[in-house]
């Protein structure tokens, strides 16, 4: 089993992911009780990232130390030796007054060691807003790791037992608030799963509202979109409420066969038609098609260009299948960041399948993703702003497309998802556009 462990300093953490499972949550509100260091950059991605909050004006108010979301404790030297008792109840009560539904209190693994009674501390600062503690987020985690645990701590606390199932109805599970694009995406599966008659109960803690959470028991089936962020929530409720799940043992849905398949095995699920499937399938194809055979007369350059693809593992299968099969481009760097191991072995399968020459990196650090780019000299780069910087630093910067987190160099106001079928449409879109600026500004393409 491959060990989904990293040296790199830019992979985010078990404490990002389990803050972006509370503020995936769009009534509830976190407070982190951890030093100011900790807090900076992930207030700074829940501001930006996450489009289904309105982030308030409290960037002077106490806690916040100049920016919107994710107040905390400023833990001290002092505060490792006497507690950090009177700055929690302070900050519980000030959040307290904002009526939100819930507070989410993390503990970090720093503050964690001071051995405060969080639970009693808030009991007794007398608020009345629903308060759930997490007493530390773990030393090594991954931020899937973290997310995971956050989301299930969540349920425990929220989802009630069910009077009976609700018919055609899902949960989706593995969105987080800091993928790259996850407010066009949920919208895009929301649809899709409409136009096949499958309602959505909850979107588990990715723009979700309690009282939908509350009801995730209700729903007949869990739609696990990626392993890595889905598989032991699903587990969970599946163990709790009986919910099956499916997702895990096939392709994510990016690109278009993988999402034929996905969007079947939901309606098959629930003996629905495959029509309304087959016609979007049907139409997209039909877009992409005459936009490459366009692209195919001004200069026939999309077959066996070299590209790299960084981002997590169930992702990265899902885009690498349907970028060498549909579009005949060739795979020559795989950069994971989540590694989940059903994917994992399926992408290894295929490459032996295919007897593809692809150099494979777990969790690498910047420096081996530079070398690698340099030493394979990939046309078109797929990644995270990691990727981006680096690919600019290279000596033949490539093409560079943002599909992972992550990603904030964008701002998004409208909806193009990665995701399903109108992802496809935006993905062939970008790679287009990307190769027409590389062979204006380079004037061939190796």
């Amino acid at each position: 089993m491959i060990k989904n462990l990293s040296k790199a300093a830019h992979r985010p953490d078990s404490l990002s992911g389990i803050v972006a499972a509370f503020e995936g949550i769009s009534d509830a509100y976190t407070m982190l009780n951890s030093p100011i260091g900790c807090k900076h950059p992930l207030s700074y991605n829940v501001d930006v990232l996450g489009s289904h909050v309105n982030s308030e004006d409290n960037a002077y108010a106490d806690f916040y130390f100049g920016q919107r979301r994710l107040p905390c404790t400023y833990t001290d030297e002092q505060d490792f030796v006497y507690g950090t008792e009177k700055k929690i109840a302070r900050a519980i009560q000030l959040l307290d007054l904002k009526a939100y539904g819930l507070i989410g209190v993390i503990n970090h693994s720093g503050t964690a060691l001071i051995g405060d009674d969080l639970c009693r501390i808030i009991q007794e600062s007398g608020i009345k807003t629903r308060t759930m503690v997490v007493d530390s987020s773990g030393f090594t985690g991954t931020y899937a790791d973290g997310f995971k645990t956050g989301a299930i701590k969540i349920l425990e606390r929220l989802a009630r037992t069910p009077k009976e199932k609700l018919p055609k109805s899902v949960n989706l599970i593995g969105p987080t608030v800091f993928h790259y694009n996850w407010a066009s995406d949920v919208v895009e599966l929301k649809r899709a799963l409409r136009t096949i008659g499958v309602e959505v109960v909850s979107v588990i803690c990715a723009g979700e509202k309690i009282a939908n959470l509350e009801r995730a028991s209700e729903a007949a089936l869990n739609l696990v979109v990626c392993e890595e962020y889905g598989d032991s929530v699903a587990l969970f409720l599946d163990k709790e409420y009986g919910t099956p799940s499916i997702g895990l043992d096939m392709y994510a849905p990016f690109g278009l066969s993988p999402s034929e398949t996905w969007f079947r095995t939901v309606a098959d699920f629930f003996h629905l038609s495959h029509k309304p499937i087959e016609l979007k399938s049907k139409n997209v194809r039909v877009k992409c098609y005459t936009a490459l055979s366009r692209m195919s007369i001004v200069n026939n350059t999309l077959r066996g260009v070299p590209f790299a693809i960084f981002g997590d593992c169930s992702q990265v299968l899902a885009l690498t299948t349907f970028l060498y099969e549909y579009l005949g481009l060739y795979p020559v760097i795989i950069g994971f960041r989540e590694v989940g191991q059903i994917s994992y072995d399926a992408l290894q399968n295929y490459f032996a399948a295919n007897s593809l020459d692809t150099s494979i990196m777990v969790n690498p650090d910047q420096y081996e993703i530079m070398d690698s780019i340099n030493e394979r000299e990939p046309v078109l780069v797929f990644g995270s702003s990691i990727e981006e910087y680096l690919s600019m630093m290279v000596k033949e910067p490539p093409e560079f497309i943002p599909i992972s987190f992550p990603y904030n160099e964008k701002t998004l106001l409208t909806q193009r998802p990665l995701i399903g079928f109108n992802g496809t449409l935006t993905l062939v879109e970008d790679i287009l556009n990307s190769f027409r600026h590389y062979y204006l500004t380079r004037k061939s393409i190796p």
